[in-house]
């Protein structure tokens, strides 16, 4: 059943950015360097994993949040 009622333009935007956090936060948690098509070296992987979390962090505080999140 399809609820009929618009959403505001703000309305929208906030539920975008909420789907978008999923996402990251899904990659932040699940990501595997193993099947990644460019390879990081294995002494690289948790410099890896460093900046991945902070540019999420950074994008999380474009949208409002205080921080990016790991599922």
């Amino acid at each position: 059943m399809e609820d009929s009622t618009k959403l505001t333009r703000t309305q929208l935007k906030l539920h975008a950015q909420e789907v978008l956090m999923h996402g990251i936060a899904d990659q932040l948690g699940y990501y595997n360097p193993d099947d990644d098509a460019r390879p990081i070296p294995a002494e690289q992987r948790e410099e890896f994993r460093g900046v991945m979390r902070r540019e999420a962090d950074r994008l999380a505080k474009v949208f409002g949040y205080e921080k990016a999140w790991a599922n």
